[in-house]
């Protein structure tokens, strides 16, 4: 039976915690050991009290909730300052948010961790379950992040994106049509927007049947997309690919000269496929800058903004499968619980996960015949 530990966030911008109160309640109910990093979720309002009253042991520091769990939970990946203090006996469940750089995930595997990639999770339906329920909330977070930058208070052009009596409403523009953006499009539709989606996988067009008055869906071309751009008031990005990332800038800078000053650009792929040429990574304190006339918001981790909801949903949606490791071990839990199985994205540092071997060019390991081998 592992120990649970929970560490708290260290890097900067990032409000939100791996388990809530109410899911560390659960767990000692079921009776597990669950230790919480101090201040772990004080931006959640989460007090050590509270854990404490639900079940939990609090430690001082990360060292020694290291030193007392074995199963460490997390919402962002591996930092390189946590990387030094965990070893390979522990395993780790956390995002593990795949980017086009490799080295993040080489150091992993050099440190022969086993990692259950959350974002990678996937039920028997096919669902993302961690990844599409974060999704939704950086989905709707976009549209009333853009709704406010319209406002000329923080550079846009001055518009209500619902419009008003005699004025009509904005123009949305999401490019993507994943849940996330397909999230921002009805939400911002729902709020009185004109919305167009431009999606990478017109296959799909006719199963998401999303099509209505003032919400239209469309494949992306650059033709359609030179022809959206002078009437948009907002665009939203959203495209991000788990297998393949775009191999290039699907909105580069002279398009943007397309656009009237004051327009917005919500880029929620900006740390994971960069498809907007004149994006670059910003944070919740400083989340904008103006090139060009045009507004960007750039902030990869949106649904920090809003650290309880977040949380609360990380935590709900990860409790099943954070029960089941601890309780089980990792082979039995496999066996009881396939869809661990779609996570794992590494084992004493070998990938074991078919997505990141093809997408990164590692070779795949099956974790059953590493674990037959006892590697």
């Amino acid at each position: 039976m592992h120990k649970i530990g929970v560490l708290k966030e260290i890097k900067n911008f990032e409000s939100r915690v791996g388990l809530s109160p109410d899911g560390v309640k659960s767990l000692a109910e079921a009776g597990l050991d669950v230790f919480i990093e101090s201040g772990a979720g004080t931006e959640c309002n989460f007090s050590d009290e509270q854990y404490s009253n639900c079940g939990a042991t609090i430690v001082p520091s990360a060292e020694k909730l290291v030193k007392n769990a074995d199963l460490l939970v997390k919402v962002l990946p591996l930092s390189p300052v946590e990387e030094e203090l965990i070893d390979n006996s522990h395993i780790i469940f956390s995002f593990l948010k795949l980017s086009p750089k490799t080295e993040r995930l080489k150091s992993l595997m050099d440190k022969k961790f086993t990692y259950f990639a959350a974002d990678l999770l996937e039920d028997q339906k096919g669902v993302y379950t961690v990844l599409e329920a974060m999704s939704e909330v950086a989905g709707r977070m976009a549209v009333h992040v853009a709704a406010n930058l319209l406002s000329n208070t923080y550079g846009g052009r001055g518009l209500l994106m619902s419009g008003a009596n005699v004025i009509p409403p904005a123009n949305v523009l999401v490019i993507g049509s994943g849940l996330v953006g397909r999230v921002a499009a009805v939400h911002a539709w729902t709020n009185g927007a004109n919305v167009n989606i431009l999606t990478l996988k017109p296959q799909n067009i006719d199963k998401y049947n999303i099509n209505r008055d003032g919400l239209q869906i469309d494949a992306f071309s650059k033709d359609k997309l030179m022809e959206l751009l002078p009437q948009t008031d907002v665009i939203i990005v959203a495209v991000y690919s788990l297998k393949q990332a775009p191999e290039e800038y699907l909105l580069d800078k002279e398009d943007m000269k397309t656009l009237q000053p004051g327009s917005i650009i919500i880029d929620l792929s900006v740390d994971r496929n960069q498809v907007v040429e004149s994006s670059h990574i910003t944070n919740i304190t400083q989340p904008t800058f103006v090139l060009d006339d045009i507004v960007h918001y750039c902030v990869p981790n949106i649904t920090s903004t809003v650290p309880i909801t977040s949380s609360k949903i990380f935590s709900i949606k990860s409790l099943p499968f954070i029960e089941i490791l601890a309780r089980d071990g990792l082979k039995m839990a496999m066996d009881k619980s396939p869809e661990l199985l779609s996570a794992l994205a590494m084992y004493k540092g070998k990938v074991t996960n078919r997505i990141i071997a093809d997408r990164f060019d590692f070779t795949f390991h099956n974790i059953f015949e590493l674990l037959e081998l006892n590697l």
